[in-house]
């Protein structure tokens, strides 16, 4: 008698939780993992924790729990870090695709989010961090540019109301025209 084999279900694997997920980015980006291998720290940086095992994600836990924090502003040098006024920027990728981002000077860090519609996503990767904020610094139509295309006010935020306003991407405040 001929089995019939029984497809494998991805989707019965019992991937990590939301918990273990938010748990393991909070400690790949506050714990010090210049002790491990680089193909482990290379690993890290890119992972998408949502997809990993439930069993995988707590032997991961286990392993950045024994490791030391970072100083907080220790991710990467500050004068590794290119000095970009706070304020909203569109600039393309390599692929040509427009990308608008905002930056935003905090105590310990320089805070870059990419826009996707409505919604701020912090860019947490310190090596994507610093190429943004070079082609940004690369870029003197950076700024403008985002006011024009999302019609507000690269510095401030605020809606652009008049046709100068918008052909700069700046408003008459920003500006100091008022």
């Amino acid at each position: 008698m001929e089995r019939t084999p029984i497809p494998y279900d991805l989707t019965a694997v019992d991937l990590a939780t939301e918990k273990q997920v938010d748990y393991l980015n909070a400690l790949r980006d506050g714990k010090d993992i210049s002790s491990l291998k680089p193909e482990q720290i290379a690993w890290l940086r890119d992972a998408d924790f949502s997809k990993v095992p439930k069993s995988r994600a707590s032997a991961i836990i286990e392993t950045l729990k024994d490791l030391p924090w970072a100083p907080r502003d220790a991710d990467v040098l500050n004068e590794d870090i290119p000095d970009v006024p706070d304020g909203r920027y569109a600039v393309e990728k390599e692929d040509g695709t427009l990308m608008f981002y905002s930056i935003k000077q905090g105590k310990y860090t320089k805070f870059v989010d990419v826009w996707a519609s409505d919604t701020r996503y912090p860019i947490k990767n310190n090596a994507e961090k610093v190429r943004i904020l070079e082609s940004i610094k690369n870029d003197p139509d950076a700024g403008p540019r985002f006011g024009r295309e999302i019609g507000r006010c690269y510095v401030c935020g605020r809606t652009l109301t008049d046709e100068t306003s918008r052909s700069l991407g700046i408003g008459p405040v920003c500006r100091g025209e008022q």
